[in-house]
């Protein structure tokens, strides 16, 4: 006899209960074999499923375990080619009647059996003929959609995360799923004795146990997982694998990890038990989560830990997983677990020890307060932790704080000291605090690297920390940072936008200070107003790599110009690092330049690059020399600075621009036209790449010539010529004798047309119909009286327009 379901033909009569065709049909599949055990614990639907699958199955016999001779009427209607099904089939037992049954049950005539426990003895010999299917709690257990129909049915609609929330608190247990449909999400945990939940399993599982089997549930049900060591730990029991093993048995709702190996129970189980254990002694229950919080902290297990950790009353252990969660916070950019343990145990704040100490000094960190920081480091903190692991964190990041905090108050030298002593191991894990401190010491380390100046250090910073990254998310940010600093550095803002474009990717739009300061600079460079940009970033959020008092002061030199070359030259005699240093010279020595004061920006040169030596002055003299070469007309003294140039030296880019525009400019006043050219078009590249108008700008009415002189030739830069020649227009003093002044879009079409482009291409580059060209220019020709695109230029190059 072949079982099949007639899905069409045998609509199911279900009642108040859930129809579950997933179920059904993996029993169909199940009962092709002689035999089909369905073995959950109490309450996961085997009943309300053998149910609905004999409505779609009438030639099968139906049996109760508790039947008297259960199993020899399931063997006699086997034999005569019926399918029988069988539950609570422990009540009949495992004995020969029951083996006898299984001998004789076929693939034509099987026999399906429910049951709380699992005949393991008796089932051996049918199982290694294959002659078996099994389904076990993990498949009777309500899907989420199943679970919120089962609450819909009861009057209570879920959304997305209540239903989510519900399924993990009740593991999809489905009578706890029913007995807790009218409750809301946050009543689950609340699963005691006088609970629905509670006392159905206080009735049906817990009351029937041996007492000694209930002791070891209590002891074991404080940690959410735990192992064998730890279970003996708790119970005191030598036999704890042994107890585990019949609670599976007999009980069920104990599930193993087979990754991890680690046992739990089922929630709803473990808060009955919890609830159960309030009753106890205080002092027992605090020794229980003291003994579980010192196992999971050995294990890195640091939220379960720190809970542990407030339910012991344990300050001493709450400090050690603090210093740990702190460490894990460097890598992944969460404090909150480390703000709620201590909000739950402020003691540990209080502690007169390096632990202590170093959680104010964090916390001050996190809040800019740098002089609080400095003076929580200040004290000495005797040593108290027993824990080797806590004393190692304590000493690198004590030490990578005081590198950092000695960074903030320019002490570069004590920076050094402190650093060279902190390098942690690397234990690479997701939410490691080893690879959180590892992350720390990246940034910190970056940090000095940027302030000394030694920025060939940076490539395997940014490969350690690209590494990091897929166990530190912070660690991708800190990567990005170091991008973004290097291009500042060396002076190249395209590689400084895509860093930080990359940097604000990882930190979800909300940007760093940090990434506020170099996008000044890109905006001061290109000569754009500065755009208004959201609120920098807790600095807990994500940390800067540079401490405040830097970032603040590269700050203020890019968005507040001195109001002197006094003021301007006394920024560079004030840097207390390379990276400031280098900014303030570039800033001085241009303002200096315009002012015609090269012999003071030559002292101010010298003066701070003796003061930083990882600075070359030699760009920063040549740039000078050929300014003053420019400024004087001594033209044979500028002949050899040119040749300079192409020496090749390693210059940071937004000094090299400016160093080729001055040769450039010398070179056209000394009437070599493609001398010129050939100095002024990499800077015409690199103004391409990174967007330049400020060096420009600086240069005045000698980048004005360069431009008009480049326009006349054939290259690649035609359009940029001709952009930049609009832009600088209204800082190049002309005397235009005209009745009718030209508007700025007039102004900006005129400088188009001495190039050889015709309309449709003059359309392309401007952007703007044919027809609005043609009236653009019947205005031109009008306010310049002439006739024609050749006298429009002559006449504009006469007047000064061209």
């Amino acid at each position: 006899m072949t079982l099949h379901a007639d899905h069409e033909t045998r609509p199911i009569d279900d009642g108040a209960s859930l129809v579950r065709r997933r179920l059904l049909s993996a029993l169909d599949r199940a009962a092709r074999r002689p035999i089909t055990l369905v073995a959950a614990p109490t309450g996961y639907g085997k009943t309300t499923l053998l149910h609905h699958w004999l409505q779609e199955h009438p030639e099968a016999l139906s049996l109760e375990g508790s039947r008297p001779r259960a199993w020899q009427q399931a063997a006699q209607a086997l034999r005569a080619g019926r399918p029988v099904v069988v539950d609570d089939g422990h009540l009949a037992g495992w004995g020969p009647a029951f083996e006898a049954a299984c001998t004789v049950a076929d693939s034509s005539a099987p026999l399906v059996v429910a049951s709380r426990v699992d005949p393991l003895l008796a089932l051996h010999r049918e199982r290694l003929a294959g002659r078996v299917s099994e389904i076990r709690a993990d498949q009777l257990a309500f899907s989420v959609g199943e679970l919120t129909r089962v609450v819909a049915s009861a009057g209570r609609r879920l959304d997305q995360a209540e239903a989510a929330a519900m399924h993990r608190d009740t593991d999809g247990w489905p009578a706890g799923v029913r007995l807790s449909a009218a409750r809301s999400s946050h009543d689950l945990a609340d699963d005691g004795a006088y609970s629905p939940s509670g006392s159905y399993l206080l009735s049906h599982v817990v009351a029937n146990l041996d007492p000694s089997l209930r002791a070891f549930l209590l002891d074991t049900a404080v940690p959410e997982e735990f192992d064998v060591s730890l279970a003996h730990r708790l119970s005191g029991r030598t036999d704890a694998s042994d107890l585990l093993r019949e609670l599976a048995y007999a009980v069920g709702f104990v599930a193993r990890n087979d990754k991890t190996g680690l046992f739990r129970y089922h929630p709803m189980l473990r808060h009955l038990l919890l609830s159960e254990l309030e009753r106890e002694p205080v002092s027992r229950l605090r020794a229980l989560h003291d003994t579980a919080g010192r196992w999971t902290f050995a294990r890195d297990l640091l939220d379960a830990s720190a809970g542990h950790a407030v339910r012991a009353h344990d300050d001493d252990l709450a400090s050690d997983v603090a210093i740990a969660l702190a460490c894990r916070s460097l890598g992944d950019g969460d404090w909150s677990a480390l703000d709620a343990l201590t909000d739950r145990l402020p003691v540990v704040f209080a502690r007169d020890d390096e632990r202590g100490r170093l959680l104010l000094a964090l916390r001050a960190i996190r809040d800019d307060d740098i002089e609080g920081a400095v003076a929580a480091l200040g004290h000495t903190a005797r040593r108290t932790s027993l824990d080797v692991s806590t004393h190692e964190r304590v000493v690198t990041l004590t030490a990578l704080c005081r590198g950092w905090l000695a960074l903030a108050e320019g002490d570069t030298e004590a920076a050094r000291e402190w650093i060279a002593g902190a390098d942690p191991v690397v234990d690479l894990g997701a939410g490691s605090p080893t690879a959180g401190l590892r992350c720390g010491w990246v940034l910190v380390h970056s940090a000095l690297a940027l302030a000394d100046g030694r920025l060939e250090a940076l490539d395997d910073l940014e490969r350690g920390a690209a590494r990091l990254a897929a166990h530190a998310p912070v660690a991708a940010v800190t990567a990005a940072e170091i991008q973004m600093w290097r291009a500042f550095a060396t002076g190249r803002l395209a590689d400084a936008e895509q860093a930080v474009t990359t940097i604000e990717q990882h930190t979800g739009g909300q940007p760093l200070m940090s990434v506020v300061v170099v996008r000044r600079w890109i905006e001061r460079e290109r000569a754009q107003p500065a755009s208004t940009v959201p609120e920098p970033a807790r600095p807990d959020d994500h940390p800067n790599m540079l401490p405040p008092p830097l970032l603040d002061a590269l700050l203020v030199q890019l968005t507040q110009d001195p109001p002197s070359t006094y003021e301007a030259a006394a920024r560079c005699e004030r840097a207390t690092s390379w990276l400031l240093a280098r900014r303030a010279l570039l800033d001085t020595v241009t303002s200096l330049l315009v002012s015609g004061e090269t012999a003071r920006a030559t002292r101010t040169v010298e003066t701070t690059c003796l003061a930083h030596p990882a600075l070359d002055p030699s760009p920063y003299l040549l740039w000078i020399a050929l300014t003053d070469a420019l400024c004087t007309g001594d033209r044979e003294a500028g002949a050899p600075l040119t040749e300079l140039i192409d020496l090749g030296l390693d210059v940071p880019e937004d000094l090299r621009v400016r160093i080729l525009l001055a040769a450039a400019a010398l070179e056209l006043a000394a009437g070599d036209l493609t001398a010129a050219s050939a100095r002024l078009r990499p800077a015409l590249e690199s103004t391409t790449r990174h967007g330049w108008r400020r060096p420009w700008v600086a240069l005045g009415t000698a980048a004005f010539d360069l431009l008009r002189a480049e326009r006349g030739r054939v290259g690649p830069y035609g359009d940029l010529v001709t952009r930049l020649l609009v832009e600088l227009r209204q800082d190049h003093d002309v005397s235009v004798d005209l009745v009718v002044a030209l508007s700025a879009r007039e102004l900006e079409i005129l400088q188009y047309l001495p190039t050889s482009l015709d309309q449709v291409e003059l359309c392309a580059s401007l952007f703007i119909s044919r027809n609005t060209l043609k009236t653009h220019l019947r205005a031109i020709y009008r306010k310049l009286g002439v006739e024609s695109r050749r006298e429009a230029v002559l006449k504009a190059q006469r007047i000064g327009l061209l």
